[in-house]
């Protein structure tokens, strides 16, 4: 499932499961590219949620979780951030880190 998520709701939104939280902008290159290869993972992993987070709507994001780059993915397990990363990453390193944050 993938939905866009105001900050006022991120901490219900993402309270079970797992959830990659992409911190982005509209009218970003890189979040653009990254948009592929996570629809790709999310299309082939049905269990994992996709919480995108417009920076611009929700400024918020970017003070309570120092988002200084976008994009930004947290990885969080059951409302838990279990890894970080920032810029357009290769399928192949986004699915180990999932992985690592979903099984440890």
């Amino acid at each position: 499932m993938t939905k866009f998520v105001p900050e006022e709701e991120f901490d219900q939104v993402t309270a079970e499961g797992f959830w990659i939280a992409d911190f982005m902008t509209d009218h970003c290159g890189p979040c653009k590219m990254l948009d592929m290869v996570l629809a790709e993972i999310i299309y082939d992993n049905p269990e994992i949620n996709l919480a995108k987070c417009d920076i611009e709507k929700s400024p918020e994001y970017c003070e309570r979780f120092g988002i200084t780059a976008t994009p930004t993915l947290l990885l969080l397990m059951d409302g838990e951030i279990k890894s970080t990363v920032s810029g357009a990453q290769p399928r192949q390193v986004l699915e180990s880190m999932i992985s690592e944050a979903m099984y440890g």
